[in-house]
């Protein structure tokens, strides 16, 4: 997946079709609501959806490359 890092404006924000947070403890959340509005459709998107995934396998690749370590 390509990635851009930039500033982006709250106009922006509040129009975009998905907003999501990544962090090491929540790893991949999605925003559905923003200021008690729906983001997009208000549940979570394709782009959100595909990196949760690639998230969890990268998890589970990590995991077993652990475990073949040991």
């Amino acid at each position: 997946m390509k990635l851009e890092i930039r500033p982006i404006t709250e106009a922006q924000l509040h129009s975009a079709d998905e907003v999501w947070l990544s962090s090491s403890t929540k790893e991949v959340l999605a925003v559905t609501r923003l200021d008690g509005k729906p983001v997009g459709t208000g549940k979570p998107g394709p782009v959100f959806q595909r990196m949760h995934a690639l998230y969890q396998d990268y998890k589970a690749k990590l995991g077993a490359a652990r475990v073949a370590a040991d």
